[in-house]
Protein backbone atom coordinates (compact mmCIF):
# COMPACT_ATOMS: atom_id res chain seq x y z
CA UNK A 1 0.00 0.00 0.00
CA UNK A 2 1.29 3.41 -0.94
CA UNK A 3 0.79 6.67 0.85
CA UNK A 4 -0.52 9.66 -1.04
CA UNK A 5 3.01 11.02 -1.46
CA UNK A 6 4.23 7.63 -2.72
CA UNK A 7 1.38 7.39 -5.20
CA UNK A 8 2.11 10.87 -6.56
CA UNK A 9 5.81 10.03 -6.88
CA UNK A 10 5.03 6.80 -8.74
CA UNK A 11 2.66 8.52 -11.16
CA UNK A 12 5.17 11.30 -11.81
CA UNK A 13 7.93 8.79 -12.47
CA UNK A 14 5.80 6.76 -14.90
CA UNK A 15 4.69 9.91 -16.76
CA UNK A 16 8.30 11.07 -17.05
CA UNK A 17 9.39 7.68 -18.39
CA UNK A 18 6.58 7.59 -20.96
CA UNK A 19 7.55 11.11 -22.10
CA UNK A 20 11.06 9.96 -23.03
CA UNK A 21 11.63 10.20 -26.77
CA UNK A 22 13.48 7.94 -29.18
CA UNK A 23 14.15 8.27 -32.90
CA UNK A 24 11.68 6.06 -34.80
CA UNK A 25 13.36 4.23 -37.67
CA UNK A 26 10.41 4.06 -40.05
CA UNK A 27 8.85 7.45 -39.26
CA UNK A 28 12.17 9.29 -39.18
CA UNK A 29 11.17 11.45 -36.22
CA UNK A 30 11.29 11.43 -32.47
CA UNK A 31 8.36 9.74 -30.73
CA UNK A 32 7.60 9.16 -27.07
CA UNK A 33 7.18 5.74 -25.51
CA UNK A 34 3.52 6.64 -25.11
CA UNK A 35 3.23 7.15 -28.88
CA UNK A 36 5.00 3.83 -29.52
CA UNK A 37 2.35 2.03 -27.47
CA UNK A 38 -0.40 3.89 -29.35
CA UNK A 39 1.12 3.10 -32.77
CA UNK A 40 1.37 -0.59 -31.90
CA UNK A 41 -2.25 -0.60 -30.73
CA UNK A 42 -3.28 0.96 -34.05
CA UNK A 43 -1.38 -1.71 -35.97
CA UNK A 44 -3.11 -4.43 -33.96
CA UNK A 45 -6.50 -2.81 -34.54
CA UNK A 46 -5.87 -2.64 -38.28
CA UNK A 47 -4.94 -6.32 -38.22
CA UNK A 48 -8.20 -7.26 -36.50
CA UNK A 49 -10.56 -5.00 -38.44
CA UNK A 50 -8.99 -4.66 -41.88
CA UNK A 51 -7.13 -7.97 -42.05
CA UNK A 52 -3.77 -6.29 -42.66
CA UNK A 53 -0.69 -8.24 -41.60
CA UNK A 54 0.44 -7.42 -38.08
CA UNK A 55 4.11 -6.62 -37.60
CA UNK A 56 4.77 -6.18 -33.87
CA UNK A 57 7.04 -3.40 -32.65
CA UNK A 58 10.53 -4.60 -31.86
CA UNK A 59 12.94 -2.59 -29.76
CA UNK A 60 16.15 -1.80 -31.65
CA UNK A 61 18.11 0.01 -28.95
Amino acid sequence: MLSDAGRKLLITTIRDDLATTVKHRELGRNVTYDELIYLDALALTRHCLEDQPYKPFRVWW
